[in-house]
């Protein structure tokens, strides 16, 4: 294959890939003429892209509206990527039985460089209106999961992502190096209620023998639902003990040092 071949695939390659990242919860479907824009191609090579993309069955076509949404081959992609996790493996039947045992929202986030990704979740009886979280990635410094698994990251990581002379304020998602540094001496995160969310909300590390802090268990709660003493003496040692039994399936000893 001569070299400027290879270059026009590459970039079909790229091209159809980067379609896919277009697909959100603010666009889940798209027309030809809005993948074209934000592609940045003609509407002739945005068509032949999505007809490929479609043949393999990584998106679908809406009969009546002629617009895209993601396909069903994904699901099947995802789910061997999902079987390569112990901790979801081990952790689904613990994060139902937290969730049977309270009554609330837990979740499953597993840590990818410095993001954390969802990977599991068993949804409160009383949600009316079911959000999936599954897929979801945040980066470490948004969110109260992202925070408790940045806090147990090498100093290195947490100096690069959070600037030591930033400032707490309310509207700020980024914690400060003082709070990751209360994190890791108390060894979970929890808001009574969280400044941005409003909700109640418990991130607990799960630990992996051999690379330490890997995932985490994560509670939330609408605040009417939670007074403190519920919060301290119920919701806070439940979620650290859902943690530690799926730690202990991964190969952790309580106590044993950190890796």
């Amino acid at each position: 294959m001569e070299a400027g071949s290879a270059t026009r695939g590459s970039q079909a390659v790229d091209r159809a890939l980067s379609i896919l990242g277009l697909f959100d919860e603010q666009s889940e479907s798209l027309s030809v003429g809005e993948v074209a824009g934000a592609v940045g191609v003609h509407r002739s090579t945005a068509a032949r892209l999505l007809t490929a993309l479609e043949r393999h069955g990584l998106i679908e076509r809406d009969q009546q509206s002629g617009r895209y949404r993601l396909g069903l081959a994904l699901v099947s992609l995802a789910g061997h990527v999902l079987d390569r996790f112990p901790a979801r493996a081990s952790g689904r039947q613990i994060l139902g039985e937290l969730r049977d045992r309270l009554g609330e929202t837990v979740y499953l986030g597993v840590l990818d460089g410095s993001s954390v990704v969802y990977i599991d979740q068993a949804s409160s009886p009383h949600v009316k209106q079911n959000v999936d979280w599954v897929g979801y990635r945040q980066t470490l410094t948004e969110g109260v999961t992202g925070a408790m698994l940045l806090a147990f990251q090498p100093a290195a990581i947490v100096s690069d992502l959070v600037p030591a002379d930033w400032g707490a304020a309310p509207e700020a998602r980024l914690p400060t190096q003082r709070e990751l540094s209360d994190v890791r001496s108390r060894g979970y995160l929890a808001r009574f209620p969280d400044p941005v969310s409003g909700l109640v909300v418990i991130a607990a590390p799960v630990r992996h023998h051999r690379t330490g802090v890997v995932a985490a268990i994560t509670l939330v709660a609408p605040a009417y639902r939670v007074d403190r003493e519920r919060f301290d003496q119920e919701l806070v040692p439940a979620t650290l003990d859902a943690a530690a039994r799926v730690s202990e399936s991964l190969g952790y000893t309580q106590g044993a040092a950190a890796p």
